[in-house]
């Protein structure tokens, strides 16, 4: 009997012992997911040899992952690990691979690739159960096209050319300033301090402001936004547009106290994704009304030349200092047999919600004729999901921006819902600036996003923002979501 409950005792110690073992053990367990994303992409090697086409992986996941038996395109992986903060680089061919960058930290693993760099390709990786786990859509436009540099995924997740030939496998990523394209800028107010103007030195000392997105304006049946730039004497309007399909910010027309411009084609005023060393070049021809110091109109017809270039800075304005990218547009023509160009330079620095720019110039043939720097933002309100059904407090001016998961690809769309009973007392408070956006996630067809609406407060009472989730042409089915907010504004 003594020995038996010794037995027990034993046994209990044992198990006791094995599940203490087992609980120490896992916080190292492997997962079978993780957060393993595609980092860098090598998928037109310099010349002929696409032997050096390679893909690298990192595992951004707080465990261990086992990608023993994943696939890349449908192409299996082969048995490895992946510890935290982990590389491997998945090559087309391992030797050619190890005899061009040598001896790396990390495991090289040969996969069969077949990169596509005309017209660019989607890169899926899939873990074992065959679920994806991460894509990359590219093409040669983001770069790294047959010039011995990679495609990297910066620390902002945007993709763009790596900064060193050959790229960084085995490595983090070189580091520089990336901005996205966004078919949706958020409406944001600058105050600017006018420190160098020579068409109105009355200016110099004071203040400008810059309203950003804050407008839509319709010229030959299109909307476009309108960026108003207010001084004590003189202001600006530039009409710009999002095109989509190329990833760029257009200039349609540009109007002030003594011209008004329009650009046929509009010409590019950025590039996306904005990064140092990139350039571009567009040709417009110009219509365009002058007023001469007497005050009559003399209409001219011209071409021009636009010349884009993006370096990088770190400025320092009244605001606070800032790293930047520096995009340059030069238009250069000529009228009346007289050459010109007019240089214009904004230093743009991102944010969480897009960008910000410090600092503006201008320079006529080589002359500064213009310069701001920024003092204040105004940034618009956010909403979401999550402010549904509740109450808020807004001031006459600002702008409220609702932001709800999306995808018009369902048939299923947010709009706003008029109810025509305080229609009329609702548009004296708020005001719905522009279309509803979509924002896709990804360049996936049939990717979800978010739609963006946003409005103005244009006056003191009471309003409810009232939007519905719906297939519109089915008006007897119940939506498939609303969102509801009430906003007291003063």
């Amino acid at each position: 009997m003594k020995d038996e409950k010794e037995n027990i005792v034993k046994t209990v110690v044992i198990v006791a012992m094995a599940i203490l073992v087992l609980m120490s053990m896992l916080p190292a367990m492997v997962s079978a997911q993780g957060d393993v994303k595609i980092n860098e992409i090598m998928y037109n090697p310099q010349g002929t040899d696409a032997d050096l086409e390679w893909i690298e992986l990192y595992n951004n996941d707080a465990e261990a992952v086992n990608i023993s038996d994943w696939t890349v395109d449908n192409n299996p992986i082969s048995d490895n690990v992946m510890q935290p903060g982990d590389y491997v680089v998945l090559a087309r061919n391992k030797t050619a691979f190890e005899d061009y960058y040598g001896a790396l930290s990390c495991s090289v693993i040969e996969v069969r690739l077949g990169l596509t760099n005309d017209p660019g390709d989607t890169i899926v990786l899939c873990n074992i159960t065959g679920a994806e786990v991460d894509n990359v859509t590219y093409n040669a436009s983001l770069g790294a096209d047959e010039n011995g540099k990679t495609l990297e995924r910066t620390a902002t997740g945007v993709w763009a050319e790596s900064p060193v030939e050959g790229g960084t496998p085995c490595a983090e990523t070189g580091e520089m300033i990336v901005i996205p394209f966004s078919s949706w800028g958020p409406p944001v107010i600058y105050t600017y301090n006018i420190t160098v103007d020579t068409m109105n030195p009355e200016n110099v000392g004071k203040n400008a402001t810059t309203r950003l997105f804050t407008a839509t304006e319709m010229i030959d049946n299109e909307s476009y936004y309108v960026v108003r730039i207010s001084k004590p004497s003189g202001t600006t309007k530039m009409y710009i547009s999002m095109d989509g399909e190329n990833e760029d910010n257009l200039v349609k027309r540009v109007v002030t106290e003594i011209s008004n411009l329009t650009f046929d084609p509009a010409f590019v005023m950025w590039d996306f994704p904005l990064m140092a060393e990139k350039t571009w070049t567009t040709t417009s021809n110009v219509t365009s009304i002058l007023v001469n110091e007497t005050g009559s109109e003399i209409q001219v017809n011209f071409t021009a030349v636009v010349s884009g270039k993006v370096t990088e800075e770190e400025v320092t304005v009244p605001l606070g200092t800032f790293p930047c990218l520096v995009v340059e547009n030069n238009i250069s023509y000529e009228v009346a047999g007289i050459s010109t160009s007019n240089l214009e330079k904004y230093w743009i620095s991102p944010t969480d919600n897009g960008f910000l720019c410090p600092k503006y110039q201008s320079d006529v043939n080589g002359t500064l004729v213009e310069e701001q720097e920024l003092i204040e933002v105004i940034p618009p309100t956010f909403l979401n999901a999550s402010d549904n059904n509740t109450s808020i407090n807004a001031t006459t001016g600002e702008f409220l921006v609702v932001t709800l998961e999306g995808n018009p690809t369902t048939g299923y769309i947010w709009e706003v819902e008029y109810i025509w009973e305080v229609a009329e007392l609702n548009e004296q408070v708020l005001q719905q600036v522009g279309d509803i956006v979509f924002v896709p996630e990804s360049d996936l067809i049939g990717a979800g996003g978010v739609e963006i609406t946003t409005f103005e407060v244009v006056g003191a009472g009471n309003a409810t923002i009232n939007m519905v989730n719906h297939k519109p042409w089915l008006t007897d089915e119940e939506p498939a979501d609303t969102f509801t907010v009430n906003v007291t504004a003063s």
